[in-house]
């Protein structure tokens, strides 16, 4: 078996690390630092999320304009997957950086809609968010009602075949004052 960690090592030198430290609730501020979810009211991560099966969609071409349901095909998605989009973003702009944070890909709504029916656990994006603005609460409280959550900033999602399927491994630690959980998250795939 190959593991492949998709966890972002976030050093302490990092704009965005030191950033969240000098904030006044350091502590909540932390949980957006590298690989996380976004959690919205009481929510408790379910334990049989830790183990998924996983799909990954590679995107990673397309830059100027949202990723659309055209764009992949879920008829490869099951109830209960880690459904994984490599948009590039992360591999374009280093993490911390403006360009990271402004100009990610953005999925357009009805491809949000739909995969958020597929009724999957994750979705894992190597971005800071499917959208910008109110709608990247938007679109996570929409995946939340279906009992998803979107696990941002991953990485070497380049180390997987897109369309190929793969067991996720995910672990998390939940803070009841949090609104990030950092997370851990590995693919591991058949040599």
């Amino acid at each position: 078996m190959r593991y492949i960690d998709l966890t972002l090592q976030v050093k302490k030198s990092n704009r965005v690390y030191k950033q969240a430290e000098v904030q006044l609730k350091k502590h909540i501020v932390m949980g957006h630092v590298g690989t996380h979810f976004d959690i919205y009211g009481e929510v408790q991560v379910p334990l049989e999320y830790m183990q998924t099966r996983g799909v990954l969609f590679d995107v990673s071409h397309i830059k100027d304009r949202e990723i659309t349901i055209d764009d992949v095909d879920l008829d490869y998605v099951k109830p209960g997957d880690f459904v994984m989009f490599r948009t590039g973003s992360i591999e374009r702009h280093p993490y911390g950086s403006g360009l990271y944070f402004s100009s990610s890909t953005q999925f357009s709504w009805e491809l949000i809609q739909e995969l958020a029916m597929e009724r999957v656990k994750f979705v894992g994006i190597d971005a800071p968010d499917l959208r910008k603005g109110k709608d990247h609460v938007e679109a996570d409280k929409l995946f939340l009602k279906y009992g998803t959550f979107v696990i941002e900033n991953l990485t070497n999602l380049s180390a997987i075949e897109s369309q190929s399927v793969c067991k996720m491994l995910t672990m998390w630690h939940e803070d009841p004052e949090a609104t990030g959980i950092k997370c851990r998250v590995v693919a591991v795939q058949p040599e």
